[in-house]
Formats: structure tokens, C-alpha cells, sequence
């Protein structure tokens, strides 16, 4: 029996095209056109329309699991990368108006005489202090940093790692305040911030008295 043969017997027997692909190891144009009018009986029929549905379900499935997720962030990154080059260098008075209403949104502005600015996200901490060493002009022997964690957490680690992002002396931290979720009772809570959250604090009315003004001003003039 030949090639023929066998795809058209595989095809009686219920095989679909790409099964009958797989097991000759025939062109997929060459098998269809020796099985396109053999004779199927309606079980056959129905038999093979059931599994070339349920072949198609699987292959959009896999495809929106595996290949979709992956071209929709290739998409993301384009519009991102795109986005990025339309920033340019940032000047003092862009990091004077970004400062201040980063401060508007994450600092204290309650307070009369001190900067208070706290944050877990290392790049908005970043930014953050850049403002107050380059804008607001305060030395690093005026900044103290205090670290909010939870229990179990490896505070050590957590201390090198914003000491090197801040470029802080650790001299500049006080020790660690630990927190305990009341919702969990005492036991470790999960989805932990890693670096837990960081307060950065500034004692100076004039300058919390001129990080007030710069507010206003954006308030103003937005």
C-alpha cells in the first residue's frame, strides 16, 4: 500500500489532515489532495468536525497563553521606548516643579518645620532626594532616613540596599521602626514590601515653609 493508500484509509478511519500529516510525514498540500473526496461515512464526519473544533479551541488557547501575552509586550515596550525619547535632559527648574509635586503627592504637608517625604519605591526615593540635595540644597548631614519594616525581615540587607541607592551614609539611618498588620494577627504578612518603606526626613521650616510655595505656584499656574 502507498502513500495514497494509507492517507485515504487513515481518512476513513477518522483522521484529520494533520494527523495524517504527522504520520506519513507528507506535505500537508499533498495529503489533502489525495483524501479531499474520500468517502466518510456522517460518524466520521461529525467525529473528525469534533476534534478539528476542539484542536482549534487548544491552539487559541495556547496562543492567547504563550504567543499573545508575548507580542502585546513587545507592543508596550515600542510605546514605552517611543515615550522615553521624548524626555529630554531634565533641567533644575523641571526637577524643581517634579520635586515639588512629587513632595504635593508622597510628602508631609502638614508639617511646619521639616520635610517628610516616604516612599517604597526606589526610583520616586531617588528622585526624591536628588530634590532635596540639588533644589532645596540640603547636605546629607541633614537628611535622616528611617526604614519601616515588618518582622522577619533581614533589616541589614535592607540598610546596604538604600544606603547604595541613595548614595546615604548609613550614619544617616536611625534604627528601624517595625510594623505588625493588625489584620494578621501577628503572623507574617504576605506580599511584603522587600525593602519595606522608606521616611526620609528634613528638619528646616524655611524649607518646608519654600517646598509649600513651589506647590502653590503649581497650583496656580497649572
Amino acid at each position: 500500500m502507498d502513500n495514497k493508500e494509507k492517507a485515504v484509509k487513515l481518512r476513513e478511519n477518522g483522521k484529520t489532515c494533520g494527523e495524517i500529516v504527522a504520520i506519513l510525514g507528507t506535505p500537508k498540500s499533498t495529503i489533502w489532495s489525495w483524501i479531499k473526496n474520500a468517502n466518510l461515512s456522517d460518524k466520521i464526519k461529525k467525529e473528525i468536525l469534533k476534534r478539528s473544533k476542539e484542536k482549534c479551541r487548544k491552539n487559541i488557547i495556547d496562543y492567547n497563553k504563550k504567543v499573545r501575552p508575548v507580542e502585546a509586550k513587545k507592543i508596550r515596550d515600542n510605546w514605552t521606548e517611543e515615550s522615553k525619547k521624548e524626555i529630554k535632559k531634565i533641567s533644575q527648574n523641571d526637577l524643581r516643579l517634579i520635586g515639588s509635586a512629587l513632595y504635593w503627592a508622597e510628602g508631609n504637608t502638614k508639617n511646619r518645620n521639616r520635610l517628610q517625604f516616604s516612599n517604597s519605591d526606589p526610583l520616586v526615593l531617588k528622585v526624591a532626594i536628588k530634590f532635596f540635595r540639588e533644589i532645596c540644597k540640603v547636605k546629607d548631614k541633614s537628611i535622616c532616613a528611617r526604614a519601616h519594616i515588618y518582622p522577619g525581615i533581614n533589616y541589614k540587607k535592607i540598610l546596604n540596599f538604600w544606603s547604595i541607592t541613595l548614595k546615604l551614609s548609613k550614619k544617616r539611618f536611625y534604627p528601624p521602626q517595625t510594623q505588625i498588620s493588625r489584620a494578621s494577627k501577628g503572623r507574617m504578612p504576605r506580599n511584603t514590601l522587600p525593602y519595606g518603606t522608606l521616611h526620609l526626613t528634613v528638619l528646616s521650616t524655611e524649607l518646608s515653609s519654600r517646598v509649600k510655595g513651589w506647590i502653590q505656584g503649581i497650583s496656580e499656574n497649572i
